[in-house]
């Protein structure tokens, strides 16, 4: 399970121009959660397996170390989640490596770039369908994509997405393009990702406009997670803080628990896992 950095790295390259790829796993259920409209999900940056070692170095500056899957597939297992947004995945190949080793579906998106290399993937117990690329920026040298793709969770159509915001780009237009890409989404849209951002940041008041963030309408854990925060793992750090989120179109879902999976799997990444128990709310009459 290590190494394969800079053979990713070479193997997209080549391959280049497949921005987009979906893996199907044996074993995907037809529906996702429960008969209920339950659904536990789950977002993540992998932070391309490489753990905590170097921290604060671009994980591009490290292709040449070993790249581990072990403790990150580890801890998806504990979470036991039948969503999993990842981001910071080192290609399609170590997407398909930790799907397989879950028996989960999946779907990786390439970030733009001259050479693309890393990008956001979704992992689900269930079929993914419905499978796209949205470019939300285009930054020098630090472009960013989502996907976007489609799960049946108690017969119904959710949309599920993987983000990474680009951190260095603060105009705002990326969480404007966000939005927009996801209008026209008519399904239950459960929007996860690494955003970048604070609780008290502008762009989550605007996020929040549309969506409702699961930490503030959660019924428990919710004042747990905020003060323990998503990065970096180290508990207690001046500089800790929540900025991975998953926030959910309003009036479609209820939350009855949230939660960050740390202990033994908080040397996996730079980040904590942060998982959240949805439930589809009943359709309109």
């Amino acid at each position: 399970m290590q190494g394969w950095g800079l053979a990713s790295v070479v193997l997209a390259a080549v391959l280049g121009v497949l921005l987009v790829s979906a893996g199907s796993a044996d074993r995907a259920a037809a529906q996702c959660g429960g008969a209920d409209g339950s659904l536990r999900v789950m977002t993540y940056n992998i932070r391309t397996a490489l753990g905590t070692k170097n921290p604060g170095k671009n994980p591009l500056h490290q292709l040449f170390e070993p790249h581990d899957i072990a403790p990150v597939v580890a801890t998806i297992a504990v979470a036991d989640a039948d969503v999993v947004a990842l981001q910071e995945v080192l290609g399609w190949g170590q997407t398909r490596r930790i799907a397989r080793a879950l028996e989960m579906d999946s779907a990786f998106v390439f970030h733009p770039s001259p050479l693309p290399w890393w990008g956001t993937a979704v992992l689900s117990r269930c079929t993914l369908s419905e499978v796209r690329r949205e470019v939300i920026s285009r930054g020098k040298g630090n472009g960013k994509a989502m996907v976007v793709a489609q799960v049946d969770v108690a017969g119904r159509d959710v949309v599920v997405t993987s983000l990474h915001r680009d951190r260095d780009d603060n105009s705002g237009a990326q969480v404007e393009r966000v939005l927009s890409a996801l209008q026209s989404d008519i399904a239950p849209v459960v929007l996860m990702g690494g955003f970048n951002f604070t609780p008290n940041d502008k762009r989550h008041g605007e996020v929040s406009g549309a969506y409702d963030d699961s930490v503030h309408v959660a019924q428990s854990g919710a004042d747990y997670v905020e003060t323990r925060g998503t990065y970096p793992v180290i508990a207690g750090s001046k500089s800790h803080r929540r900025i991975d989120y998953v926030f959910l179109s309003k009036g479609d879902f209820a939350v009855s628990d949230v939660r960050v999976i740390e202990g033994v799997h908080s040397k996996a990444s730079d980040h904590l896992g942060f998982v959240a128990d949805v439930t589809l709310t009943p359709r309109p009459q």
